[in-house]
């Protein structure tokens, strides 16, 4: 698993069909798995901030992938609060 550095957010993308090498090649500081079963590719990625975030998110844009599932493992899971 990638180790967040600080002021960094780990997002987990998942993208339709078998695209690990593709993917590898193309863009750094991500790991990526292929899953069998589903047929799916999972991207796990680092990003440092929002303009990073959407540079990433532009890249699979490009290569017309589908993205079924975008999750932030930073996120606490817990309801929001209001300050």
């Amino acid at each position: 698993m990638i180790k967040p550095a600080s002021g960094t957010r780990l997002y987990r993308i998942i993208v339709r069909g078998q695209c690990s090498g593709l993917l590898a090649s193309l863009i750094d500081n991500v790991q990526i798995a292929g899953s069998p079963e589903s047929g799916d590719t999972c991207v796990d990625a680092l990003v440092r901030d929002d303009p990073e975030f959407w540079g990433l998110m532009e890249q699979l844009q490009d290569l017309a992938l589908h993205i079924v599932s975008i999750q932030d493992l930073d996120h606490g899971h817990g309801p929001a609060s209001t300050s």
